[in-house]
């Protein structure tokens, strides 16, 4: 019950690939088997989540009924205060305007509403749904336990976070950046992490993975200088996870009272 599950959810989220395209892992390779059999009805299905989602929202923020608050589920995710349901409502809005292109161009362009239904928000979706299913492998079977254990003494002298934070790290370098802020996400709502040490790993740590680098290497065609970019990356990101967070806050200015 816990090698089996661990050894899978590691595999899954943080083993590299190595495919004719490049190096990927096992989520991202199911994703865009996903994106490939929905085909062009990615956007549809898109857009019907985001209806249902700002619906039910709209229902279990004003309306409350019992069926809904009752259950844990429900209330966890469409019972919600009024700066996410606006944002739930507006992104629905925005994505129906984008897919029938009316309206203004400035909002469903290829520059800027276009860019986020077609190229971000299929990947987003598919990554975001496939990962909710595969979390518990690496949340509930106590790799995070084993792990916060043996790593407590290197990760809370050099980063002054836990040693479960270890996981969420390597997810991000390794695997995903979204990945990374799910659990950590996850960590944050089931009070293992601070919010300071949620803040870190999400802003430190789960900023870029190795999928990420090789899209922006092949877009400026440098693949062949992926090892040193990515190196100069992880360096770099450690050095900041490791001095940004030891600056304090600037203190408020003075003001004379005369």
């Amino acid at each position: 019950m816990f090698i089996l599950p661990s050894l899978l959810g590691i595999a899954v989220f943080m083993m590299p690939v190595f495919t004719k395209n490049g190096m990927t892992f096992p989520l991202a390779l199911m994703a865009t088997l996903t994106k490939s059999v929905l085909g062009d009805h990615i956007g549809l299905v898109v857009i019907a989540v985001l209806i249902v989602s700002a619906l039910l929202s709209i229902v279990g923020s004003l309306a409350k009924p019992k069926w809904m608050t009752q259950a844990s589920l429900l209330n966890s995710a469409f019972v919600t205060t009024p700066g996410w349901l606006a944002i739930r409502v507006l992104g629905a809005v925005f994505a129906i305007i984008t897919q029938q292109k009316f309206g203004s161009e400035i909002i469903w362009s290829g520059n800027t509403g276009g860019l986020v239904f077609n190229d971000l928000l299929p990947s987003l979706f598919v990554t975001f749904f496939l990962a909710g299913f595969l979390l518990p492998l690496l949340l509930s079977f106590g790799l995070l336990e084993l792990l916060g254990t043996l790593m407590s003494k290197i990760m809370r002298p050099v980063f002054r976070l836990p040693g479960r934070s270890a996981i969420d790290c390597i997810s991000s370098w390794l695997g995903d950046g979204t990945v990374g802020i799910m659990l950590t996400s996850s960590q944050y709502e089931n009070k293992q992490y601070t919010a300071r040490e949620a803040s870190v790993v999400a802003t430190m740590f789960s900023i870029v993975g190795i999928s990420f680098s090789l899209v922006v290497l092949t877009q400026v065609n440098l693949q062949a200088m992926f090892v040193p970019f990515y190196l100069s990356i992880c360096l770099s990101g450690v050095i900041a996870a490791i001095l940004l967070q030891r600056i304090p806050p600037p203190e408020p200015e003075k003001r004379s009272v005369y």
